[in-house]
């Protein structure tokens, strides 16, 4: 049989016994002590159970999908999944693909039938403990936030993972105090950004990804895979307070995937926490040229019947809406975000007009009319036809209502339509029993003026 090895590690397991190379050897030999034949393995790393969208399932059911596979072995079904339903769902999918799971600590095979109610206690424990274990995590992460904790410093500071201490990262510190110093000179944080490119500096997600070998959300590259400041990674050091040396917590919770800003009054706030980088004069100072320069807000602007509704195929960026001025008239057109902000490094000039995208809306608005008026059209035809038919049918059934079961044949003349009614004595069926006289009688029934196709029919007379 060919085997399939699966292994998963979460941050909430005992790391010495659910370790990815402890419960490799475990499986490894169970297949072994069975004379099974390993074909391929994955495993995902700090990684809960909850979730399925897994770069190791992603493998797995790729081997799966190929037909690669006949069993998977885990070291106990928790390990698969603690989201009992999904775990259900996913297990239900190997079964179809005729791909067994094994858990070899628990001696469970999802094809013994046996074993189905196992499985179902399994998954309800499993999920019971992800949940609890989830809320005892959150408690006391909140409580660590209260004391001050720091999981990955702001851009400008790095964390000894030996001591746990927050230290200036040199080079990323000048690039900050270059950015608050601009600002203050005068450039914008578009400028900034591109006096930024044209330097070299290293940006946040570059640091990132140097040091922890991880990509950020919403990293921004130029299109020859080059990291790229941009007008948002700018603002959001302008607006850290972090480099005064304050540090706030808890300003946002998570329910589901889902962000929830906290009020500033429900702050965690912690001074002195972060050595000194920017003053706290001239923080303030750049906080309050902020505010003077915000934009209105957008129920004070002029609403745009297309904004937020056209993505840019090349960057993925929105399109935003602009005025544009020309001999004396203005005109409303639409631009890709990202080269608006960022310039032709990061992505190409796309805009088009507003009374482009007007014409085609009316032009798909008048194509669709057209279909809808065929459409009902069609229907109205049909429905003819139908009433029709119904004057037909009718008629054959108050005759049939009106004879005797010894007749045998009623000729009705319709004009153009010639039915033969035939009087059903028996049921259909694939031959008459034994000693019986039967005749089969078909005939179709054929309505050519109403343009319907010949109904053939066939009942058994004794």
């Amino acid at each position: 049989m060919r085997i399939w090895l699966y292994a998963r590690l979460s941050n909430d397991d005992d790391r010495e016994m659910n370790s990815l190379l402890n419960q490799q050897e475990i499986c490894q030999a169970f297949a072994e002590q069975h004379g099974y034949i390993i074909v391929g393995q994955s495993f995902d790393d700090n990684v809960s159970g909850m979730k399925f969208n897994r770069r190791g399932l992603d493998e797995l059911t790729a081997a799966v999908d190929a037909d690669k596979i006949d069993a998977v072995i885990v070291k106990d079904l928790s390990r698969l999944g603690r989201h009992r339903t999904q775990t259900a769902l996913f297990i239900d999918y190997l079964r179809e693909h005729q791909v067994r799971v094994i858990s070899a600590t628990e001696g469970v095979d999802t094809f013994r039938d046996e074993d189905d109610l196992i499985i179902g206690v399994r998954g309800l424990m499993n999920d019971y403990y992800a949940k609890d274990i989830g809320k005892k995590i959150r408690a006391g992460y909140r409580q660590k936030q209260k004391d001050g904790i720091v999981i990955t410093p702001p851009f400008g500071y790095w964390k000894d993972r030996n001591t746990g201490q927050i230290k200036i990262d040199a080079e990323a510190a000048v690039t900050v105090q270059l950015i608050y110093s601009l600002y203050l000179q005068g450039c914008g944080q578009k400028e900034i950004a591109r006096r930024l490119n044209a330097a070299g500096r290293k940006t946040p997600a570059q640091l990132q990804y140097e040091r922890y070998g991880r990509e950020v959300r919403h990293t921004h590259k130029t299109r020859d895979g080059q990291f790229l400041w941009t007008y948002t990674s700018v603002k959001n050091i302008l607006v850290e307070e972090a480099y005064t040396g304050v540090l706030n917590n808890h300003r946002r919770e998570y329910n589901n995937g889902k962000a929830k800003h906290i009020d500033k009054t429900d702050w965690y706030r912690h001074e002195g926490f972060f050595p000194v980088i920017i003053e706290k004069q001239e923080w303030e100072q750049v906080q309050r040229l902020l505010k003077q320069q915000a934009r209105p807000a957008n129920g004070n602007q002029a609403k745009h019947r297309y904004a937020g509704l056209l993505t840019c195929q090349e960057c993925g960026n929105t399109f935003i809406p602009m005025i544009r001025c020309w001999n004396g008239k203005s005109r409303v057109e639409y631009v890709c975000r990202g080269y608006h902000r960022n310039g032709k490094s990061y992505c190409s000039s796309h805009r088009i007009h507003e009374e482009v995208l007007d014409a085609a809306v009316q032009e798909y608005a008048e194509t669709m009319r057209e279909q809808c008026a065929e459409e009902v059209k069609k229907l109205a035809q049909m429905q003819k036809m139908w009433a029709l038919r119904k004057l037909i049918l009718d008629t054959h059934i108050l005759s049939l209502q009106g004879q005797s079961p010894s007749v045998n044949l009623t000729l009705l003349d319709f004009g153009y339509a010639c039915v033969i009614v035939m009087i059903r004595v028996k049921r259909l069926r694939p031959q008459c029993q034994e000693g019986e006289d039967c005749t089969i009688i078909t005939q179709c029934i054929t309505d050519r003026p109403f343009g319907y196709k010949d109904i053939c029919c066939g009942v058994y007379l004794k």
